[in-house]
């Protein structure tokens, strides 16, 4: 138990390095009327960094703004291409249908193409260790993260605790930039095949929720890998996964909303030395015999009881 709320906070830290969202309040009044107000979901093009408005989009450079001028030409011809192909497939309204025992591939390791949806985390990169990591595709076509766990914290006076790294998939966008989700909501468990080397590892499913205090939540299970030369396929129910905030387990636990995950990531942790991954796809896999939607006790705390 030790080592799982170990790894919860490492999943914290990890997420936090990724994050690029800060939380945003807007508190206005108006005739009295009400004192907190919120802003409706924007559907356009144009979406603000929800870091705040002091952070620009893209990062600023020394490009002349001619060059960027040019730049965006190429990025909009291609999102006017992915904007036509997006409104095809919805006037076309043929949603794909899947039966018992069916699995679909998110991610799939074949080419070196693949790994500019993914990203790379770790304390060392946070300047909180000494960790370090890497990600790649090897010769024989399937994805590595492997790297070296070091448990030693930093002598700096503010952290006590280190040693971790992870990889975590791109948001899903639309074009344009637009917030996009997958749609699990056929499927009944979360499918990894993997070569691993003994140790055990978090998944962690991301949400693109809208408002800034549910930004941090994320749900997680653990991947156990046997080790060895062999492959493993490792199906998890959605069922098992916890709900964490900022790296702490939530005491009223909810079903994950399968309609609402738009990020996978994977986290080494906890115990020092090298390790090595390999891992040949993602995706989901469909059950119709599994029926839970939740495998951790739901309940509600009544409204008269307030925490402190």
């Amino acid at each position: 138990m030790k080592n799982i709320s170990c790894f919860i906070k490492y999943n914290y830290l990890l997420c936090h390095h990724f994050q690029r969202k800060l939380p945003v309040a807007c508190i206005a009044s108006l005739n009295n009327r009400r004192s907190f107000s919120k802003t409706a979901v924007q559907n356009s093009f144009y979406e603000r960094n929800n870091r705040g408005s002091e952070y620009p989009v893209y990062p600023l450079d020394k490009k002349h703004w001619t060059q960027h001028i040019k730049d965006g030409s190429k990025i909009s011809l291609e999102e006017c291409k992915l904007f036509w192909e997006e409104t095809k497939e919805h006037f076309r309204n043929d949603p794909k249908i899947y039966s018992d025992g069916d699995s679909e591939v998110v991610f799939r390791f074949d080419s070196k193409d693949c790994l500019q949806k993914w990203r790379l985390g770790s304390d060392k990169l946070n300047n909180e260790g000494f960790s370090e990591c890497n990600f790649e595709i090897n010769d024989r076509g399937k994805g590595v993260f492997y790297g070296n766990i070091d448990t030693t914290p930093p002598r700096d006076g503010r952290n006590r605790i280190s040693g971790f790294c992870g990889i975590k998939s791109v948001r899903k966008t639309k074009s344009f930039l637009r917030d996009d989700w997958f749609n699990w909501t056929g499927f009944t468990h979360f499918e990894i095949r993997v070569k691993g080397d003994g140790r055990n590892y978090m998944i962690n499913l991301g949400l693109g929720m809208y408002f800034d205090v549910s930004w941090f939540d994320t749900f997680t299970y653990v991947l156990h890998t046997r080790g060895g030369p062999y492959w493993q396929v490792v199906r998890i129910p959605f069922s098992k996964f916890f709900l964490t905030a900022k790296g702490r387990t939530q005491d009223a636990q909810n079903p994950i909303p399968l309609h609402k995950v738009n990020s996978i990531g994977i986290t080494a942790a906890v115990v020092s030395g090298p390790f090595h991954l390999e891992i040949d796809y993602i995706g989901v896999h469909r059950d119709a015999s599994h029926t839970e939607e939740s495998a951790y006790e739901l309940y509600k705390i009544p409204k008269e009881i307030v925490s402190a």
